[in-house]
């Protein structure tokens, strides 16, 4: 086990230029010979398609290896580390982004790029256990992150405003999303059940206020989306009467950048 600081992290080291030359190296895909070469991109399909299919726990460059019929030892020569694999298969997977009608209303293409992100996850869960070492550095989740800073611009927020908003919105998705594919069905039913023979009104007065109305009692069938749905609005509320009242000069508003 990794040691850990005074504040609880983990002790890990990455070095981040290695990632970003790794995610940003335009290999040639060979993937449409007969027996395509090893390579980065190979190397990472397989990793990719074996995650979806097994989940993280059994990704090992000794599996995946195994998969293609080589070493261990000759996958650490196009990827030199594990670490390395799974912020190349995140961005690979990530893909690009949504692309918005033109025409798409600031606040509309935000709720637009939330929803393809919480799509993402469902297809790929094993992203939301891989660990953040570092902020993104690859082609893919750059271009997420541009197509989220983009309508947030053109709502008006002061500059200060975009990474902080964008940083929170992008992570409170990851998070409930991470809820949401971890969440037992079972334990989500008997939630209501469970608070009811325990829940003392005198110590808890606004929970047991909430019990039997939508909210509380909305847990019991375990689906986060609603969730995700009803603070993103609110959030959204907030920005947009944030840049009302503090606009910051943004040019064409609702209109995407060409």
């Amino acid at each position: 086990m990794l040691p850990a600081d005074r504040t609880g992290r983990t002790n890990r080291t990455i070095d981040l230029s290695a990632v970003a030359d790794l995610l940003w190296r335009a290999d040639p895909d060979h993937a449409e010979e007969p027996r395509p070469r090893l390579g980065v991109k190979l190397i990472v399909r397989t990793a990719i398609a074996l995650a979806d299919a097994e989940g993280l726990d059994a990704l090992s460059m000794q599996r995946i290896a195994s998969e293609l019929g080589c070493t261990a030892m000759a996958l650490y020569r196009h990827i030199p580390s594990k670490n390395q694999l799974l912020a190349a298969m995140t961005d690979a997977a990530t893909g690009s982004p949504p692309t918005p009608p033109a025409a798409e209303a600031w606040r509309s293409e935000v709720e637009g790029w939330v929803d393809a992100l919480w799509g993402l996850y469902l297809r790929h869960p094993w992203i939301l256990r891989a660990p953040t070492l570092n902020a993104p550095v690859g082609p893919n989740e750059l271009a997420w992150f541009e197509a989220l800073l983009s309508p947030l611009h053109r709502a008006g927020l002061d500059r200060g405003d975009l990474i902080p908003l964008a940083t929170f919105i992008s992570s409170a998705v990851r998070d409930l999303a991470r809820v949401a594919a971890e969440l037992d069905p079972a334990g989500a039913a008997a939630y209501g059940q469970v608070l009811a023979e325990r829940l003392d009104p005198e110590q808890f007065p606004t929970l047991c206020s909430l019990a039997g109305g939508s909210g509380l009692d909305e847990a019991e069938d375990g689906d986060v989306t609603p969730i995700v749905h009803h603070g993103m609005q609110r959030l959204l509320d907030g920005i947009e009467a944030r840049a009302r009242s503090n606009p910051f000069p943004a040019p064409d508003k609702e209109e995407r950048h060409g």
